[in-house]
């Protein structure tokens, strides 16, 4: 008997159509709700249109405007909230041991398993925009206003976000086995970095004399909901001094990137869901190699919060005297919030209260991480303290405090010098201002206390920024080479007064007005000045500063360490002069940046009230008032 054995090829399938059905009808609630909501707005705007006298305009500029402020501004926080819920609905069946053996034991591999339900989620998150997006569209065919370009834009930006946000969410799934803890891992992964750069700057601010409370650039890449919102923007650009009608997406090029990050984060989270195994559903972290990061991770992120609780509420309100950090104190405070940290991350994960035996070698890893972060930052071994730019990759100097100053360094190259100096006298006197920071006695010696921030905007587009809060006396303002000398010599510097009466060279007066004291009503009052009074006030005031006729009311010390001219007088009027300014562009419907000077007149400013007479503002008996007032 001659037997024929027939064989088939067996075919692994990708996508099972069934799986993917179910998880659509099972979560119809969540993207059908979401669409509902959204379909309000297209039903408002037909309403709006259908009306009389309405307001409501949709026209082509108005569409692109609509679908570039909703990609660019509502697109990211939504998917980002509206993504988590997705992913953890569909991979909820991996934290529950029941659910995760049934879908393992389908006749249907770990792959199919996956890629159906990734296009399920991929599906949810599409559908309400593609409803919304699809009847915006209809509205805008029908009132001539469609724009295929800015349609298909935003639908690409529409799928990088969904790619992102839930390429994100997958990974956070993946790695866990509970609802909650993915959840906690997809906040944390969207903004843990630049949390940590925040922390870590804050302690540093604690110890490093000038260092400001700023983020660093390089952290927010880490995050992409402030990246997104940071660096990508709506905007009408300006060629040859002319606007353009149509907006367009600045940087979509970020758009894409995290787009791709999110296509990584899903490939990932298929190998990571290959070799997963069934066991660690329920688990906060499923696999094993990632529980010393969790564990380090809790410790360092309680270190540096609950450290820095401990150490105001039981050591810096009591003890410390000074504006900077005992670092014995900090680093005791540290130590232990990390030690509960990394045993409240371990019974997390043994889900046992019984975690102390064996565990001496983590604590005294995290101890000695925990005293190398405070040494670290204590002593300074960047040099931030140290630091200060040279003048050749300096763009732009800003100044604040008891002094406002914009300095172009290269308009003003010799003042930026100044400043530089300045900034290298502060900063050797560091043990000189933080001994006089911790004394409540100076020995009788007068001591006033000015604060200065300075900003450096560089060449390369970073920045540098310092605050100061400095003692000065008159005993070490005779002294040269001290920062009280620098300081008031730059105050005084006639290239200091123009500098802060000058705008920008791009920009163009826009409304001028004097404030005022009138002694015989007893109220404050104003007058404007009409257009063409705008520029001689101006001139005028231009014209005192070159001559060094006012000084800046916010950087006086004393009388006696002021070198101005002998007509020169400390005498202020209660009186205020405002100009307002704005850059330059020809079409007057765009909104552009603002700008403003305000000047405390002065009796020695004799151009400026003189202008002020001659073009109508006030008259000569107003300003005597003032005089007599003062």
């Amino acid at each position: 008997m001659n037997w024929e054995v027939s064989t088939m090829q067996l075919k692994t399938s990708f996508f099972n159509p069934t799986l993917f059905k179910k998880n659509l009808s099972r979560s119809w609630p969540l993207w059908g709700g979401v669409s509902a909501v959204g379909s309000l707005l297209p039903l408002y705007l037909i309403l709006a249109l259908n009306q009389r006298n309405t307001y409501v305009h949709f026209e082509h500029k108005e569409f692109v405007e609509f679908l570039y402020t909703a990609a660019v501004y509502f697109l990211p926080a939504f998917t980002a909230c509206y993504a988590i819920l997705v992913a953890m609905f569909v991979w909820n069946y991996l934290n529950n041991a029941r659910s995760v053996g049934f879908m393992h034991s389908l006749a249907i591999d770990r792959k199919g398993l996956f890629v159906t339900n990734m296009l399920s989620g991929l599906a949810m998150l599409l559908i309400p925009y593609v409803i919304v997006g699809g009847l915006m569209c209809v509205i805008a065919t029908c009132c001539g206003a469609m724009d295929i370009g800015a349609v298909l834009l935003t639908i690409a930006a529409v799928i990088l976000n969904t790619f992102l946000f839930f390429g994100m969410g997958t990974l956070c799934a993946a790695v866990t086995g509970n609802v909650i803890a993915a959840a906690v891992f997809y906040v944390i992964l969207n903004f843990a970095v630049p949390m940590l750069d925040s922390l870590i700057h804050l302690l540093a601010t604690e110890f490093i004399f000038g260092l400001t409370e700023t983020l660093g650039e390089w952290s927010k890449w880490f995050s992409p909901v402030i990246s997104l919102y940071d660096k990508v923007d709506v905007t009408y650009p300006v060629v040859n001094e002319v606007r353009a009608e149509i907006p367009v997406i600045e940087n979509f090029w970020v758009i894409v990137l995290y787009g791709f990050v999110g296509i990584a984060m899903l490939a990932a989270s298929y190998l990571l869901y290959r070799v997963r195994r069934s066991e660690s559903a329920g688990d906060v972290v499923a696999f094993s190699w990632l529980r010393p990061v969790f564990r380090f991770g809790i410790a360092l992120i309680s270190a540096l919060t609950l450290g820095r609780f401990l150490y105001e509420l039981f050591w810096n309100s009591l003890f410390n005297e000074g504006r900077y950090a005992d670092m014995i104190p900090m680093a005791v405070c540290m130590i232990v919030s990390a030690i509960v940290g990394y045993y409240a991350a371990s019974m997390l994960l043994e889900k046992s209260l019984r975690v102390f035996k064996g565990s001496w070698k983590g604590i005294a890893l995290v101890c000695a991480v925990t005293v190398a972060i405070c040494l670290g930052v204590a002593l300074d071994i960047f040099g931030l303290e140290r630091y200060v730019p040279k003048a050749e990759d300096i763009d732009k100097v800003y100044i604040s405090g008891h002094l406002d100053l914009v300095c172009n360094a290269e308009k003003y190259p010799n003042l930026c010098e100044d400043i530089i100096e300045l900034h290298k006298a502060i900063a050797a006197d560091k043990d000189y201002v933080r001994n006089m920071d911790e004394r409540w006695d100076w020995d009788g010696e007068e001591v006033r206390w000015r604060s200065i921030t300075i900003e450096y905007e560089l060449k390369n587009g970073s920045t540098v920024e310092r605050y100061y809060y400095l003692p000065m006396t008159v005993a070490r303002a005779k002294d040269e080479t001290t920062y009280d000398s620098k300081f008031l010599a730059l105050i005084t510097n006639p290239d200091v007064l123009i500098a802060s009466v000058t705008i920008p060279e791009n920009a163009e007066l826009c409304y001028a007005q004097i404030e005022y004291y009138n002694p015989e009503t007893d109220i404050w009052e104003n007058s404007s000045m009409d257009h063409g009074a705008w520029n001689i006030v101006y001139e005028a005031l231009l014209r005192d500063a070159r001559e060094g006729n006012f000084y800046s009311s916010k950087s006086i010390i004393w009388e006696e360490m002021l070198k101005y001219p002998a007509e020169t007088t400390l005498a202020q009027f209660e009186a205020t002069l405002f100009i307002e300014y704005r850059h330059a562009n020809n079409d007057n419907s765009f909104e552009r940046g603002y700008g403003y000077i305000s000047m405390q007149l002065q009796p020695t400013m004799k151009h400026t009230l003189k202008a002020l007479v001659s073009v109508g503002t006030v008259d000569q008996a107003t300003i005597d008032g003032w005089l007599l007032a003062d």
